[in-house]
């Protein structure tokens, strides 16, 4: 069941970052504050633990220079987020109802041994009328098309992006992140998804952004600054 109904006048993003992340159960009520587990050339990126589940959220922000149309209209390029998002082998967009909302599949290419992971979600674009700053709400929906061989269904997963303008062709960007992958995945790896994963796919957005394609992209459904 998903409890967004949202009727805004603007639009709202997603871009998924890999969610080859976390163990256990997911939405946790308590929390803890978030403890800063790297920074990197202007990227940080954080970790909280859920005082009653072992899950950990991650969040992940920076500052870049961009328009919002360059960002969403990378993080709609779904085929080509096996070029930057950490992990990510495959990915589409299964069905598009209208520029606001979709579906959205990702294959993660897994290290040895562990199987690889997929997930499909339900993506809602929202634009604030005042500020313009846009919100991607991301939420699983694991039965939409049948489970692979060999690919472990991630049936639990959430995702937040938030693009917000500041002027000066400045946007800060907020990714946050909780997910229950499912399995017994080993220490180092959950580790490595922690530490290196969202910061790697932060830095591959920003690369994106100066790649000659991205740059003066357009979209008529989202207001800038």
């Amino acid at each position: 069941m998903f409890l967004y109904f949202i009727w805004v006048k603007g639009s709202f993003l997603f871009v998924l970052i890999h969610l080859f992340l976390f163990q256990t159960s997911i939405f946790g009520q308590d929390e803890t504050e978030w403890k800063l587990v790297k920074s990197v050339d202007g990227i940080h990126a954080y970790v909280q633990k859920q005082l009653d589940t072992k899950v950990r959220k991650v969040k992940v922000e920076t500052i870049a220079t961009a328009q919002l149309s360059e960002l969403i209209s990378i993080i709609k390029n779904a085929k080509c987020h096996k070029d930057w998002v950490f992990l990510n082998k495959s990915a589409c967009i299964l069905e598009e109802e209208s520029d606001y909302c979709w579906k959205y599949y990702a294959h993660t290419n897994s290290p040895w041994p562990v199987f690889d992971r997929d997930f499909i979600t339900d993506v809602v674009l929202i634009q604030d009328s005042v500020d313009y700053s846009v919100k991607i709400v991301s939420i699983g929906l694991p039965d939409y098309i049948p489970e692979k061989e060999d690919c472990v269904r991630i049936r639990t997963i959430f995702s937040q992006w938030t693009f917000n303008p500041l002027g000066n062709g400045s946007v800060f960007i907020k990714l946050e992140i909780e997910a229950d992958i499912g399995g017994k995945i080993p220490v180092w790896l959950v580790n490595l998804v922690v530490t290196k994963g969202p910061l790697s796919t932060m830095e591959g957005l920003l690369n994106e952004l100066q790649k000659e394609n991205n740059i003066g992209v357009t979209l008529d459904y989202i207001k800038e600054l």
